[in-house]
């Protein structure tokens, strides 16, 4: 594999690309690059024909060994890797060690070995058993197994034997890899972890050196699903400025989890290369779709629409803390839905507009929200395949802005953009 980068704007955002891959030499993958999210090798909800429906483009598929490690017998035994076992051979794929979509568990820490939280309960995997895997599943690239189990919350002692782990395990995948007939030329992204403390991290980055590696994926800041959601740039962006300061910038940098539109804009703008596509699957899963802006703003548009205003989590805790929310209040509400409608609200119940006016995707082209709205109530399963079809629509749109206004050093406009929806979205008034 090859990385290769062709412009770094003011704010230290790079345009780039990945090429050279062994098994589909003539695929080119421009950076910042959007990872589909799969589960059991498959993207939720979504068939190979609707996912074609989607978009015909050049994509990798991430494919969490979490939801794979089950089955790496079965795919052993059919001998041609998971993407032709899938029926997916056309796509690259890309095996990484959990599941950045699902929350991951904390405190189950062994010596040698991590915890793979699959439908039949814990499995402890160590590196010689990781490897194995990835041998049977023949992905086009991996990530290294990593101990990342840090929060903002974490002791000194764990970040420590976080790093001392990932390092020890990265440095038998890479001895590994390299005995392997198999592996040897699959690129190995190795994990830097280490929690918020900038010490760890940057030992973590030096211990490292001379492995070889592909890249490099930034874990130990949250524990997947929600906790990537609720990230704090105020914590997040003096340990992320330090750590990519002291990376190579020939590499690629990953960051994994389903992190909101805004924070992933200002990863790219700190020069971070590959992300996944968890949110969008994840504001699926609760009947939501998408609705922030997804373009570059073009003048000033009018306002169409006032959509429901969004309380932010932190105020949403504080009020119940305080007493002035009543106990039909969920976890659910949690959740800050600040990017998204929900489609289970009945004010939707009458409405025959598209999800997003002048959306290209297939949902908003035949279907209203109304109709949605009804299959959402009643857990149809035709509900969360349109709302998957046009929350990934939404999202892989949103990623070729990203790439223009980088070209265009046009990305702090973007931000801003997006800045103005969330804070009109928090007051009920909104241009949609």
């Amino acid at each position: 594999m090859k990385f290769t980068v062709s412009l770094v704007a003011k704010s230290s955002a790079r345009l780039g690309s990945l090429s050279e891959f062994t098994r589909i030499p003539e695929a080119v993958l421009e950076t910042p690059l959007l990872l589909l999210h799969t589960r059991g090798a498959a993207v939720p909800h979504l068939s190979y024909d609707l996912m074609q429906m989607v978009s015909t483009e050049n994509h990798i598929l991430q494919m969490p060994l979490v939801t794979l490690v089950d089955h790496t017998k079965n795919v052993k035994a059919f001998g041609k890797g998971i993407a032709e076992f899938a029926g997916l051979k056309e796509y690259l794929n890309y095996v990484s060690v959990q599941d950045s979509g699902t929350t991951t568990p904390e405190g189950y820490h062994e010596k040698n070995s991590i915890s793979l939280w699959t439908r039949g309960g814990r499995k402890l995997i160590d590196p010689q058993t990781y490897i194995t895997c990835i041998e049977a599943l023949k992905p086009d690239m991996f990530q290294a197994i990593v101990d990342g189990d840090t929060t903002s919350n974490s002791s000194v002692k764990r970040v420590r034997r976080s790093v001392d782990d990932t390092v020890k395990f990265a440095g038998i995948c890479a001895d590994l890899k390299e005995k392997s007939e198999v592996l040897k030329d699959t690129p190995m992204l190795a994990c830097i972890t280490g929690g918020y403390n900038i010490k760890e991290r940057l030992r973590c980055i030096t211990e490292l050196k001379g492995l070889g590696v592909a890249g490099y994926v930034l874990e130990g800041f949250h524990t997947n699903g929600e906790s990537a959601t609720n990230l704090s740039w105020e914590d997040l962006e003096p340990v992320l400025t330090e750590t990519l300061g002291s990376l190579p910038d020939n590499l690629p940098r990953a960051f994994h989890g389903p992190v909101t539109p805004i924070i992933l804009l200002k990863l790219v703008s700190k020069g971070i290369d590959i992300f996944d596509a968890t949110f969008p699957w994840l504001v699926a899963e609760r009947a939501g779709a998408l609705i922030f802006p997804n373009t570059l703003p073009k003048g000033k548009a009018p306002i169409t629409e006032t959509l429901p205003s969004v309380k932010s989590p932190a105020l949403i805790a504080q009020n119940e803390r305080d007493g002035s929310l009543g106990n039909e209040n969920n976890k659910d509400e949690l959740v800050d839905r600040v990017f998204e409608i929900n489609l289970k609200d009945k004010l939707y119940f009458n409405d025959t507009r598209p999800l997003v006016e002048d959306c290209s995707c297939y949902c908003c082209r035949k279907y209203s929200r109304s109709y949605v709205h009804h299959l959402s109530a009643t857990s149809e399963l035709q509900g969360p395949i349109l709302l998957m079809m046009h929350n990934l629509h939404h999202y892989i749109n949103f990623f070729r802005s990203i790439h223009l206004a980088i070209r265009e050093d046009q990305l702090q406009a973007l931000h801003s953009t997006l800045e103005q929806f969330v804070t009109s979205r928090r007051s009920g008034k909104l241009d949609d």
